[in-house]
């Protein structure tokens, strides 16, 4: 009895009772039946970039090709002149005038150096005094300043002329000289005189000098020469263009004895 009323307890589902199914119509698509939509891509800004791409071309090929040919005066920086020490000086003596290149070398009376002007006179020649100052209505010979000159760029005929236009600068400026150098020139050292910075000057021959010279002093150069035996002028223009050759040349005489004061 037991066990058949367990078995009487027992459900059976009946026939007409069904399993709850999932309704299809209930669940929605995990990803589109159709794939992704289509973004629509930005016409306008393309456009743009694309503009000024070109732009920015036709603005280089623009720059290019007047590079080549050349800028007008107001597109083109103007380009500052740099200052030289001649800008200071106001007389010169002509070294060379080229009439090919239109160009005048000269040095300064004040300081002893060579430079480069434009020539407004081709008929200057080589020993002729110019003047080379700020006054451009006195500038009847040269005109703007070039640069500076170097000795081993001169022509043979001017390296050769050099030495002598210096002498007779330094001839017609001797009272100067006599009184800046020959008359006050003492020992530079123990060992060496300042009269042995001339050429062909030795020891020996510099203690004659101040002998000769004596407390009195010499009272010109042809005196100098007379009283010394030798060409006063010419000894120092040799240093002088020496000093002007060699810039490391120390004691430097074109900067002790110049400007000119007399």
């Amino acid at each position: 009895m037991s066990g058949f009323s367990r078995d009487r307890n027992v459900k059976i589902p009946k026939r007409t009772e069904k399993k709850n199914t999932p309704n299809p119509s209930q669940y929605l698509p995990t990803r589109p039946a159709e794939g992704r939509k289509d973004v629509p891509k930005k016409v306008e800004q393309k456009t743009r970039t694309n503009q000024r791409t070109n732009n920015q071309r036709r603005q280089g090929q623009k720059h290019r090709s007047n590079r080549g040919r050349g800028n007008t005066p107001r597109d083109r920086p103007q380009r500052q002149r740099r200052p030289t020490p001649l800008d200071d000086e106001i007389w010169a003596r002509v070294v060379e005038n080229d009439p090919q290149t239109n160009v005048i070398v000269a040095f300064g009376e004040s300081k002893m150096l060579l430079g480069r002007f434009t020539a407004k006179n081709t008929n200057c020649s080589a020993g002729d005094r110019i003047y080379v100052g700020v006054d451009s209505a006195k500038r009847t010979d040269v005109g703007d300043i070039l640069g500076m000159a170097k000795i081993e760029l001169l022509s043979n005929s001017a390296a050769s002329d050099l030495p002598l236009i210096i002498q007779l600068f330094i001839e017609e400026k001797a009272p100067h000289f006599i009184k800046a150098f020959f008359n006050i020139a003492g020992p530079l050292s123990l060992k060496q005189h300042a009269f042995e910075l001339l050429p062909g000057i030795g020891k020996k021959k510099a203690l004659q000098m101040v002998e000769v010279r004596g407390s009195g002093g010499f009272t010109s150069i042809e005196h100098l020469n007379e009283s010394c035996a030798i060409d006063a002028a010419e000894l120092l223009s040799k240093r002088f263009v020496a000093e002007i050759s060699d810039r490391n040349l120390q004691p430097r005489l074109t900067e002790l004895l110049l400007p000119v004061t007399a």
